[in-house]
């Protein structure tokens, strides 16, 4: 006898198609009711505009980057219309010398409408904004600094670089190259531990190039591992091997896909850090989206290994599927993605949603449907 009802596979495709559209008709809503606005957290499940208290403006790229996966499944004009302007708004950004998120806003944004519809005009953008990045290079240290201070540089720049490498191919400059992996080498000497875990920032004399200490601005303290700059770890360290092939890189991205692995178990969401011991808020979403966008890419590089950082992935899409963490308009919730934190220590953005968490859940469920991830902004 047989049956028309669906299997196992059947329905996790099924369910996560309807988070897909969920997450659509999220970013719809936002464009309509609030034209050309880029937000950064909700407030009380509602989109919050107001000028970023922590960091100069970062999360366009992220916005951008939706519209432009939904472009991309649809084939519908009006997500590539959208996904354009989108882009084109933050445009001027490549000659911001201010910010060391250039990755963050030309990536999933610029780096998409190339690969999807390359143009002369879509690789000057590129390769403008990989050689403003570039030019925050200490060479003394052989680190690409933040705005906080020349002195600084954080995990999160790991997820920066690939702007840089995507400009030195498309330029031919090797030198931008050059300067990428230089940055990759120091982090992965001074920011990833033995054990796999990560600072959040690394300290250095930017004169003499020094290293100086670790430190943290969200996380719990400075020898803690605080959860979103480990998934920023493992999906950067995936993106510059990707780009260069060099097996370090991916063995460092392993050991930090290993180490939030063991940390957060079936658990699979995990807390603001793993070392605090009594904390606040029991998840951290956005850590979790970003893993599972980044496992899944890791799964396309590690070979035969690769399967237990895909299994683990589905894992974490399946809870964040759920209505515990998958917000809708029907509930009076404007993000896609409930339970992320953007700065505990500020107060900003805890418990709610965030752009970046949003993101990179379109962008996992996205690889996962299409059967796998695809490297470095995919």
């Amino acid at each position: 006898m047989t049956t028309d009802a669906p299997g196992p596979l059947s329905r996790a495709e099924n369910k996560l198609e309807r988070a897909l559209e969920t997450a659509q008709e999220q970013v719809r809503r936002l464009i309509c009711d609030h034209p050309a606005q880029i937000p950064i957290f909700t407030a009380a499940g509602r989109w919050h505009f107001d000028e970023d208290a922590w960091a100069p403006p970062w999360t366009g790229g992220f916005l951008a980057g939706m519209v432009w996966i939904f472009a991309e499944r649809t084939n519908d004009p009006w997500w590539t219309l959208q996904a354009q302007k989108y882009s084109e708004l933050l445009e001027p950004r490549k000659l911001d010398e201010g910010t060391h998120d250039i990755g963050f806003l030309f990536t999933p944004s610029w780096g998409r409408w190339h690969r999807l519809h390359p143009s002369d005009h879509t690789r000057d953008v590129i390769i403008q904004a990989g050689r403003t990045m570039a030019r925050r290079f200490n060479g003394a240290g052989k680190y690409l600094p933040t705005w906080v201070d020349p002195g600084s540089t954080f995990i999160d720049v790991m997820m920066n670089v690939d702007i840089v490498f995507q400009a030195a191919e498309l330029s031919g400059d090797a030198a931008l190259a050059d300067i990428a992996r230089q940055h990759a080498m120091t982090t992965r000497r001074f920011l990833v531990r033995g054990d796999g875990s990560t600072a959040h920032e690394g300290w250095f004399d930017p004169d003499s190039g020094e290293f100086l200490r670790t430190a943290t601005h969200q996380g719990f303290r400075s020898d803690s591992c605080w959860a979103r700059g480990q998934a920023w770890a493992i999906y950067g360290f995936g993106s510059v091997y990707a780009r260069t092939r060099d097996e370090r890189f991916l063995d460092t991205a392993r050991r930090c896909a290993d180490f939030y692995i063991e940390q957060t178990g079936r658990r699979r969401i995990p807390a603001n850090d793993w070392n605090d011991p009594a904390p606040e808020f029991p998840y951290e979403a956005s850590a979790a989206s970003i893993a599972a966008a980044a496992m899944l890419q890791l799964s396309s590089l590690a070979g035969p290994q690769g399967s237990r950082y895909r299994e683990y992935a589905a894992g974490i899409l399946e809870r964040l599927c759920t209505p515990e963490f998958l917000g809708s308009w029907e509930q009076g919730y404007e993000g896609i993605l409930k339970h992320a934190i953007y700065h505990r220590n500020n107060n900003l953005g805890v418990d709610e949603s965030v752009m970046w968490g949003d993101h990179y859940f379109v962008e996992a469920v996205h690889r996962m449907t299409q059967g796998l991830g695809k490297a470095a902004g995919g």
